[in-house]
């Protein structure tokens, strides 16, 4: 990837955090790269794909982090260990790549993502929903909707970061007791829950 390409997703990526894809103007994005206007234009054809590059390498990391050292689950133990493993990472991810996590979380994105981005989004979610799954077959997470207990966990992920950024952050308590009370609200019976090491 050449430095300019980069140059311009990674400006692309604060200002779309800042004030959302349709909301921003191509000189505007431009202006925080560095670069004339027209130089967007010589990598993508439009502000729409430029904003699917940007969305594409966002969730590629969000994926990463995600499914890093989380076991596949065999029993009830290991189920609330991944569950514990899989928050950790996201609350690695939200104090590794803040913009990352506003763009992708904060703003709506179906006006402009394509095929490749959709498939992105479903590939990052299938770790958590098989989870859940797992769960929910060896008896330790109440029998719902995996999808809608994903939005559920993600939903008060998202509103815990909006309070960090407004707080300038959270303590690592709070994320854990945040992890203990989603992990009560899954859990079909008292399970032990394994804190992991938060920021």
């Amino acid at each position: 990837m050449s430095d300019k390409r980069t140059q311009i997703l990674q400006a692309a990526l604060v200002v779309f955090a800042e004030h959302t894809v349709a909301a921003t103007p191509v000189p505007v994005i431009a202006r925080e790269a560095g670069v004339a206007a027209g130089t967007l234009y010589r990598y993508w054809p439009s502000k729409e794909a430029l904003a699917n590059a940007v969305y594409q390498e966002a969730k590629g990391t969000f994926t990463s982090y995600l499914t890093r050292g989380v076991p596949a689950p065999t029993t009830a133990e290991d189920v609330a260990e991944a569950y514990s493993s899989m928050w950790a990472n996201l609350v690695a991810f939200a104090h590794d790549h803040p913009d990352a996590l506003a763009f992708l979380e904060h703003q709506q994105h179906a006006s402009y993502l394509d095929a490749t981005s959709k498939a992105m989004a479903e590939e990052a979610e299938a770790p958590a929903v098989e989870l859940i799954r797992s769960g929910q077959r060896l008896g330790v997470l109440r029998a719902a909707d995996p999808q809608l207990l994903l939005t559920m966990i993600f939903g008060a992920f998202v509103g815990l970061t909006k309070a960090a950024r407004a707080r300038s952050g959270l303590p690592p308590a709070a994320w854990q007791q945040a992890s203990r009370a989603i992990w009560s609200m899954l859990a079909l019976a008292e399970t032990v829950h394994q804190d992991k090491e938060t920021r």
